[in-house]
């Protein structure tokens, strides 16, 4: 092969090389469905009561205590992991217990813990854990729909599976931020980010054939739906469980 050959080839396969790993999101460009957004529409402004303007879910919750394990246990048993940044553990851990708080979520801003005396919202690490089990505000906002017919649990099938992905994506981007996420493990995370996109995508479409196939009713629509976003908040629950210690990856090597 010619001397000039081979410097071309080199040269190309760097340049590849040089490319940044391409992330795979949960949520798709174009949704496959629209059909059933004006249908949760409806289910929202039937809810009684109303959550505050811009939630599509709040509760009023207890404080109970803060522990240095980043765990912020409510009265009620629930533990929450929360986000937080510099020296916040301090105003957390300062809180009374028996402090009324806000637990919200919206699908821009994603889980938050509300303080209604200075406003300041603490963002939910991506989940928390009631008696050894995984919850999210996500399940408690699902569950007001009251979805009872088969096209309204279709519906809330969709949103709950539009809800999940934005979760997805939005774990992805925060760790993906981290100032010092060595290249290696940045890239080792888009692969695996891509596997799991992939495999919830799988999963699902088999799943849903399966189902289809056994059911000839009008209720497999929803269990469909049911089912695939289930696999797509599994697919979070893990990577919310590892949000805590990405921190690891906001300081500098050594630090």
């Amino acid at each position: 092969m010619p001397l000039r050959w081979m410097i071309a080839g080199f040269l190309i396969a760097s340049l590849h090389a040089a490319e940044p790993a391409v992330v795979t999101w949960a949520t798709p460009t174009k949704p496959e469905w629209d059909g059933w957004v004006n249908d949760v529409v409806k289910m929202r402004a039937a809810r009684k009561p109303q959550p505050p303007a811009g939630c599509l879910h709040s509760e009023t919750v207890t404080w109970d205590s803060y522990h240095d394990v980043n765990q912020s246990h409510l009265a009620d048993g629930r533990v929450l992991s929360l986000d937080l940044k510099d020296e916040e553990w301090k105003v957390v851990s300062g809180w009374k217990k028996g402090k009324k708080l806000q637990l919200c979520y919206d699908d821009e801003n994603g889980a938050s813990l509300l303080d209604p005396d200075s406003k300041k919202r603490f963002p939910v690490n991506g989940g928390w854990r009631e008696q050894g089990g995984f919850k999210h505000p996500i399940d408690a906002y699902l569950s007001s729909l009251r979805a009872k017919s088969t096209y309204d649990m279709m519906s809330a099938g969709y949103e709950a599976l539009r809800l999940w992905r934005l979760e997805i994506d939005r774990t992805v981007r925060k760790t993906l931020a981290k100032k010092h996420l060595p290249k290696k493990e940045r890239d080792k995370f888009i692969e695996l980010t891509a596997a799991r996109v992939r495999y919830c995508e799988l999963q699902g479409s088999f799943g849903g054939s399966a189902i289809h196939a056994d059911i000839t009713g009008t209720a497999a629509g929803p269990i469909a739906s049911s089912y695939s976003a289930d696999i797509y908040r599994d697919a979070y629950r893990q990577l919310a469980e590892i949000a805590d210690h990405l921190a690891a990856y906001d300081r500098e090597p050594g630090k």
